[in-house]
């Protein structure tokens, strides 16, 4: 079961070749996570950063990861794509409300 709250303190690595961004929790937690899903098609703000050469100046805006164009992903998704990830699972599809 997924714990809700998650904050991101600090960015270890970001890694462009990868599309992976290591970051420590505030639970002391540092987990690498895959976001190739996101970089490999980009679209939107996606898109802009790689255009822009911007992956690597991620940086933490009220505990989300965030780049200088505006996107910013939720901490608490960000370690569930991570823990699907390392489980195996597939993705699961989510609804928007």
């Amino acid at each position: 079961m997924a714990k809700f709250g998650n904050e991101i303190i600090k960015i270890v690595k970001a890694d462009s070749e990868s599309f992976s961004v290591k970051v420590e929790f505030d639970d002391g937690a540092v987990i690498d996570i895959p976001m190739s899903h996101i970089f490999e098609k980009p679209k939107g703000l996606a898109a802009e950063i790689l255009r822009g050469g911007m992956f690597a100046k991620c940086f933490v805006e009220s505990g989300a990861l965030a780049w200088p164009n505006g996107l910013e992903f939720c901490p608490d998704a960000m370690r569930m794509w991570a823990e699907e990830k390392a489980s195996g699972r597939p993705a699961q599809k989510r609804r928007r409300a």
